[in-house]
């Protein structure tokens, strides 16, 4: 019975051994879903005629861990984003954290260039600290659906890369880094 159970258990092991592991950082400009946001509060104040101002994103940082599948065409992992945006008034602090598991395949993947579109789904985590008249600081926090759509991402690098993509959702609408594979 330990021998059946032993063969099995080494081929998951061999497979996974066999599959190449990549961890990265980026950087870019505001997300989609930033955006959207402050317009939402800059139509909510102009209705309501208040003068008010919002804090503006800064722009999302991200880290990921993703493997490859064995062919190198397709790679999944996870992604965990933070959108910062700016000071204000009544707003001390604020940021979106998004955990987004994902997959990208690759169109291209030559021995240096790689032209890759990807998927993900998570959850996304609104926090935001308020400051009042007062000086009195409350806190808010908001979870819901988390997303991004890479339409077009472009790789260059062998192991240690650098890549540069377009995104529709939690990343920024540009986003560029370095990604190391091993």
């Amino acid at each position: 019975m330990k021998k059946l159970l032993l063969f099995p258990l080494l081929m998951v092991v061999s497979t996974v051994s066999a599959q190449k592991i990549e961890v990265s950082a980026s950087y870019g400009a505001p997300s989609v879903y930033g955006a959207t946001y402050s317009l939402g509060s800059v139509l909510v104040n102009a209705f309501v005629n208040s003068s008010e101002e919002d804090p503006s994103s800064k722009g999302v940082a991200s880290v990921g861990v993703m493997m490859y599948s064995g062919n190198m065409k397709w790679r999944y992992g996870i992604d965990v984003t933070n959108e910062f945006f700016s000071k204000t008034e009544s707003v001390s602090k604020q940021n979106i954290w998004a955990v987004l598991p994902k997959v990208d395949y690759f169109w291209l993947n030559k021995e240096k260039l790689g032209l890759y579109s990807g998927l993900s789904a998570g959850i996304s985590i609104v926090n935001t600290t308020y400051t009042g008249k007062d000086k009195k600081e409350s806190k808010d926090s908001d979870t819901g659906f988390g997303y991004n759509i890479v339409p077009v991402g472009l790789k260059y690098g062998g192991d240690l890369s650098v890549f540069l993509e377009t995104n529709i959702g939690m990343k920024g609408i540009v986003q560029g880094g370095v990604s190391y594979r091993f």
